[in-house]
């Protein structure tokens, strides 16, 4: 890719991140009465810097590369910006209202399955078990320790499972868990969280979603390999 490319992306990166700081404005107050039809925070102009940034980045190093870890097909390049977008908005909002959004999740999931039948590196059957493998994982989670998770992370885990496909969501679920367990530590030596406290863990399940789709099936690869399974 020159140069030109790189620009080109690094704007869609720009735009996403414009839009997903838009939408964490305005979506949390959707369907509620008791808040305001925009939902402004302290950390506002903090929040949108960061995001901006963050899709630039990852606009430059997904695109900027000629071995990129798409696989060069257009449609998957768009489509990854489709879910990355979606998870960046979800993890900025359980950031700052510890919430995910129905009105996020159920809509992207029925695009999910509709994308689903025309993806040629996922059929129909993959992501509808990704997603019931995601969605029983953490709803065992959820029932074994009262509290620790919220609804809302059981349901998003079924959405990243149902974009991801099988068996990529077990990436994506090993890499939120493991970044939650440090997450957890972190807070625990700051002494923000006590050891039965709760914290928010969309965000994880959203960056292990992004490593799953970037390189789900090449660590998959890499493990069974190591096994001589592949």
């Amino acid at each position: 890719m020159n140069e030109y490319g790189v620009v080109f992306n690094l704007v869609v990166g720009l735009v996403v991140g414009l839009g997903v700081n838009w939408l964490a404005d305005r979506l949390p107050a959707y369907g509620r009465t008791d808040l305001p039809a925009q939902t402004v925070t302290a950390s506002h102009w903090r929040r949108g810097a960061g995001v901006i940034l963050a899709s630039c980045l990852f606009g430059g190093y997904i695109f900027a590369f000629q071995s990129d870890p798409t696989g060069g097909s257009p449609v998957y390049d768009w489509l990854l910006w489709l879910f990355f977008a979606v998870f960046l908005l979800i993890l900025v909002i359980d950031l700052e209202h510890r919430r995910v959004l129905n009105v996020v999740v159920y809509p992207m999931a029925c695009v999910g399955l509709i994308l689903a039948a025309i993806r040629p590196e996922l059929s129909l059957s993959s992501a509808v078990i990704g997603g019931l493998v995601g969605f029983a994982s953490f709803l065992l989670l959820f029932l074994l320790r009262p509290g620790g998770l919220g609804a809302g992370d059981v349901k998003l885990a079924g959405l990243v499972g149902l974009l991801v496909g099988f068996p990529g969501v077990s990436v994506a679920l090993i890499v939120a868990i493991g970044l939650g367990g440090l997450g957890a530590a972190f807070l625990l030596v700051l002494r923000r969280v006590g050891l039965r406290g709760t914290m928010a863990y969309a965000p994880y399940l959203s960056l292990g979603a992004m490593v799953a789709l970037l390189y789900g099936q090449t660590i998959i690869a890499w493990y069974l390999g190591r096994f001589g399974i592949l």
